[in-house]
């Protein structure tokens, strides 16, 4: 069955980075290590789709030495598909249904939506996410980039699951089914 999966993290007050792009409060609470239940996750992936922005910062910053999901299929949303890059695939698809289609025809199964948050939108427009892993750090920016921005509609979600995972809250969501 194919799944559109969203796993993030962000701060109590829904950042998912500081206005610079900052992430290093994700940082400041590490999680298991290894995180058995993020591998689990990892595995059954079949593809991942991002960001440009999202990709640059693991690119230049996170991981600039090896990238992190190497032998996964990675599909960056950009404006500037002619880039290359052999561990991922530049799409200027626009991210919603027609990008999902693309992706599903190649890869069945279960895809990571990572972020950021702009694309996170495209597909809440079209309400295409099926489960949110969100992620709740113990931390408060005060302002950011969000998680959700403003400008998609209304979405009611089913709650699977709440945990806390040492200092941090993993609250899993599903799409409700009308």
């Amino acid at each position: 069955m194919n799944k559109l999966i969203l796993y993030i993290a962000m701060s109590l007050d829904g950042y998912i980075a500081e206005k610079n792009g900052d992430i290093r409060f994700l940082e400041e609470t590490p999680g298991p290590s290894p995180d058995p239940d993020y591998e689990k996750f990892y595995n059954s992936l079949q593809a991942i789709i991002l960001g440009g922005k999202t990709y640059r910062q693991i690119k230049n910053e996170l991981s600039p030495d090896k990238w992190p999901y190497e032998g996964t299929p990675c599909y960056v949303c950009t404006r500037h598909a002619d880039q290359y890059d052999p561990n991922v695939r530049f799409t200027s698809l626009p991210p919603g249904r027609q990008l999902l289609d693309f992706i599903y025809q190649r890869h069945s199964g279960n895809i990571w939506l990572m972020g950021g948050g702009e694309i996170v939108r495209c597909f809440m427009l079209e309400n295409l996410i099926d489960t949110y892993y969100i992620y709740v750090m113990p931390a408060v920016l005060g302002g950011g980039i969000p998680l959700f921005p403003a400008g998609f509609p209304k979405t009611s979600l089913k709650l699977d699951s709440c945990r806390n995972i040492g200092a941090i809250a993993e609250l899993i969501y599903q799409k409700k089914t009308e």
